[in-house]
């Protein structure tokens, strides 16, 4: 069983396990946060045997949300109330056995950190990749730190990392190689890279995906995160379903 850092469990431990409490049995706690954002106004966190879910007052009042029994009945409740739900995420960590791995090891010689520099790079970069595939990575070259590896001059695959909320000491990653260059291990190297440069500034690498996307969730084993549980929130007012 994995013991998850001490920065991590007082973002996905600690708030889930406080506030007033609608229902608290061995599967299902849900409780009401009176200073929960509006954009927050849902979190639902489900690991291993066991749903929390945290609440704004607002939402509280909303018709099934007290009596609902499980994560299952509080979704259907939402849903009726026209609260549309994100989908949920993996929530990928890092052990320690597997930071002091990456620490014994460097970069690859293709990979190094993007800057604006390379602008026109990742423009060509953006190009070859589809819409969809952008949008499910949310890579970004003026996110707070940018890692990409190359081939043959060229821009095959990047990374982004981004500190998860205000304060927090999580750093949320995302990476897309292009599909010409996967199987080659460029996204592993890419996310490798990040996650020693982000541990050096202390903070914690946090890797996030939906969960359909499998490609997404094979990277994260084979570059040796473990799941912590998944979680899930309201869609941003104004998105698509």
């Amino acid at each position: 069983m994995t013991d998850f850092p001490s920065v991590v469990l007082d973002q996905w431990g600690s708030p889930f396990e406080d506030g007033e409490a609608i229902r608290d049995d061995d599967g299902f706690r849900l409780c009401v946060d009176e200073n929960a954002e509006h954009a927050m106004r849902v979190q639902i966190l489900t690991r291993p045997g066991r749903t929390s879910a945290i609440v704004s007052p607002e939402i509280a009042g909303l018709p099934g949300v007290r009596e609902a029994a499980d994560g299952q009945e509080l979704r259907a409740a939402l849903a009726a109330a026209g609260v549309a739900m994100n989908g949920a995420d993996h929530l990928f960590f890092l052990p320690a056995s597997k930071k002091e791995e990456l620490a014994a090891k460097t970069d690859g010689p293709d990979v190094r950190r993007l800057t604006e520099a390379d602008a026109v790079a990742f423009a060509a970069f953006e190009a070859e990749a589809s819409e969809q595939d952008l949008d499910d990575a949310y890579v970004e070259l003026d996110h707070w730190v940018v890692f990409g590896a190359f081939a043959g001059g060229e821009l095959v695959a990047a990374g982004s990392a981004y500190p998860f909320d205000e304060g927090s000491r999580l750093a949320d990653f995302g990476v897309l190689t292009l599909p010409a260059h996967r199987g080659r291990g460029r996204a592993r190297e890419v996310v490798e890279a990040m996650a020693r440069h982000v541990l050096g500034l202390g903070y914690e690498p946090q890797y996030r995906c939906q969960l359909d996307n499998a490609g997404s969730v094979a990277l994260a084993h084979r570059t040796g995160f473990v799941e912590l549980g998944t979680w899930d929130a309201p869609l941003p007012e104004g998105s698509g379903s």
